[in-house]
């Protein structure tokens, strides 16, 4: 089983604090994502351990890259895997193997894309949890806390309050975008992905103990487990801490966008509604929407009625 808190929540420390971090498929190809993240990496390390893995080896952005995570010495809290899917599984028996604690896939092509990848994904989640591990992902964008200064993404996400979950990346971009230019910013940003793993109701939990989140913005293309979301939407309203939802599905076009995106079935929009009703979550229907509703909420001014 995945390490849990006292409290009942997952322990995802090493996902958004990690004491060490290790990108895998790090490279020089500025198309590639092992680049951009490595970049970002290194840019807001914070004194960090960082390591840089490339098969062929050599120097990766200046620093010496090592061919294996196996060379590493010492156990790495956070590992972020860019490889194809082919070298997935050999990547993750390696992050476990030095003892990461988190692992965030950017990798895709799994059960998004075939039956074949699913299985793939399935023996993975396995070793991943017989290890007490976490999963974010996987064909997910990354995961920021610039609350600890991690920023593993292709872009800088401006520090504020308000944490983003989404399975979009260019979602998370506009709403860090608009909530920049409103004077706001975001605590946490985690790309949700497959969800195979981490779920979007673990990390809703997750920013319910966090101290620098005082609301949480949701981009959901899919809501998998509609009990554990508003469980876990209600803890962060009795936390204080109000759920802003973003979610497709009101029209056919929307529904065929979600599941070319990420393999994903849109829920109906009016169990998403019901959901809403029952977890005390706002639901709005575009990004500017979102952000108006967050600065009123983040705020703490608040118009009777």
């Amino acid at each position: 089983m995945s390490a849990v808190a006292a409290h009942g929540h997952r322990d995802l420390t090493a996902l958004f604090d990690p004491r060490s971090v290790a990108v895998v498929g790090a490279s020089d190809d500025t198309a590639k994502w092992g680049y951009m993240l490595a970049k970002q990496l290194l840019a807001h390390d914070d004194g960090r351990t960082v390591h840089l893995v490339n098969r062929k080896g050599g120097t990766v952005q200046g620093r010496r890259a090592l061919t294996s995570l196996r060379e590493v010495g010492d156990p790495v809290d956070l590992v972020a895997i860019c490889v194809p899917v082919a070298g997935l599984l050999d990547a993750v028996d390696d992050a476990l193997a030095v003892g990461a604690r988190a692992i965030v896939a950017i990798t895709a092509g799994l059960s998004e894309a075939s039956d074949e990848g699913r299985a793939l994904e399935d023996e993975i989640v396995r070793r991943v949890r017989d290890a007490g591990s976490a999963l974010v992902g996987p064909n997910c964008l990354g995961v920021v806390d610039t609350t600890s200064s991690l920023q593993l993404a292709s872009d800088t996400f401006h520090a504020g309050t308000v944490a983003v979950l989404s399975q979009s990346g260019n979602v998370a971009l506009d709403i860090d975008s608009l909530l920049h230019a409103r004077g706001l910013g975001v605590s946490r940003f985690v790309s949700l992905g497959n969800q195979s793993d981490v779920s979007l109701a673990d990390l809703m939990l997750a920013c319910a103990d966090h101290e620098g989140t005082s609301a949480v913005a949701v981009y959901a293309e899919d809501v998998r487990d509609g009990r554990a979301f508003v469980a876990a939407a209600r803890e962060l309203r009795a936390a204080g801490k109000p759920v802003v939802l973003l979610a497709p599905g009101r029209s056919a076009a929307a529904a065929r966008g979600a599941a070319s995106h990420t393999g994903s079935l849109t829920s109906p929009t009016r169990v998403v509604d019901a959901a809403c009703v029952a977890g005390d979550i706002i639901r709005v229907h575009a990004p500017a929407e979102m952000v108006d509703v967050l600065v009123t909420l983040v705020s703490g001014r608040r118009a009777d009625g």
